[in-house]
């Protein structure tokens, strides 16, 4: 009988991590905890035989299996069908705000009702045969080699219970760690657990924000739709982390807007860069808040806590004159530019905020 040898690890941390966002199938990029344990999980596995490497297509997981693929000259062999369950309109909103907005649907969630899907989403059933398929695939078209899979929580769910024999609503006896390695086997047609690890006695990985005291970031952005629903989005310079540095990135793509000053509220914010980004000024109150954000973000080498709101402005196609910029505005506003939802997600440029483009996409639909 050929056996199959199976490690799945989830990737590291993100920033949507950090505030409980519902991620699912967005492609949301590792925060600086996250890259360091993508190292680490490369670390612990530097003495095991790899023959090949799987991995969900999306950022997060690639980014995770790269170092460890590279080391053995391995490519990585992405696939959509690792991807994390699709949580339809949930995605992009943290639990608080889907507990808040869809109470009743929540419950459904929370007591792992197999049959129940977000709007525009999948059943936890459907995501089951999903992974079970993926994970079959993987076993038979790799008989006799032991291979690594970098995929998401609820993926690894979904094995741990298929190598269990554990029903989708049976409670899971040990979390899903970051950047982990857990063991599976496929045998004669069955799965059996190898080993499945706990967080008693694994190292923490730290982050760079890790015991510090960051200063609160509070700013206000605008998110400014034309009538073919493109997004304006200012060219900036300068400060930047030396991660994105590292990575060859000397410029990024945000939506107007920046930091209130002291006594400013978000809106008299927003107005403020709108008039001095952009020239535009806005007629009666601001559009809704569409998105929000709260995580450790590094400007320059200084890490502090971000605290953004981005306001949904439309707007009739125009072209931005920046009033009232200082000297060194003026030096890191490079240009501005439209962009649609797909040149956004086709794009290797540096953009903010993350998910732009479904965040989009959304409010054009």
């Amino acid at each position: 009988m050929t056996r199959t040898i199976i490690c799945l690890a989830r990737h590291g941390e993100t920033n949507w991590n950090i505030e409980r966002r519902f991620q699912g199938q967005f492609d949301i990029a590792l925060n600086a905890r996250g890259r360091a344990q993508a190292q680490a999980l490369a670390r612990e596995l530097a003495n095991a035989h790899f023959d090949r490497v799987y991995s969900s297509d999306l950022r997060r997981a690639m980014n995770t299996a790269a170092p460890i693929a590279e080391a053995r000259g391995l490519t990585v062999l992405a696939t959509q069908r690792l991807r994390e369950k699709d949580d339809g309109v949930w995605q992009g909103h943290t639990h608080a705000e889907v507990q808040a907005k869809y109470a009743e649907d929540y419950q459904h969630y929370l007591t792992r009702d197999a049959d129940f899907a977000a709007a525009e989403g999948e059943t936890l059933n459907e995501f089951s045969r999903r992974v079970r398929s993926v994970l079959a695939d993987i076993a038979r078209e790799s008989a006799g080699l032991t291979v690594l899979v970098l995929a998401h929580a609820g993926v690894l769910d979904i094995a741990w219970r298929l190598a269990t024999g554990k029903s989708l609503s049976e409670k899971r006896e040990h979390p899903v760690l970051n950047a982990t390695p857990n063991w599976i086997a496929f045998e004669d047609g069955k799965w059996s657990l190898v080993d499945w690890a706990q967080a008693e006695g694994r190292p923490e990985i730290a982050a760079p924000w890790d015991g510090l005291v960051l200063p609160r970031r509070e700013a206000a952005r605008a998110l400014i739709l034309n009538p073919k629903g493109e997004a304006l989005l200012m060219q900036y310079a300068g400060g930047l982390s030396p991660h994105f540095l590292a990575l060859g990135h000397h410029h990024f793509w945000a939506t107007p807007g920046g930091a209130l000053k002291e006594g400013e509220t978000f809106e008299t914010t927003l107005r403020r860069e709108l008039r001095e980004e952009t020239g535009l000024i806005l007629a009666g109150d601001p559009g809704p808040v569409v998105a929000t954000r709260d995580f450790p973000i590094e400007i320059g080498e200084d890490w502090q806590q971000a605290i953004e709101r981005y306001f949904l402005i439309r707007t009739e196609g125009f072209e931005p004159r920046p009033q009232l910029l200082t000297p060194e505005e003026k030096i890191h506003t490079l240009g501005w530019r439209w962009w649609s939802a797909d040149a956004i997600a086709a794009s290797d440029e540096l953009i903010f905020p993350e998910a732009l483009a479904a965040l989009i996409r959304k409010l054009n639909a």
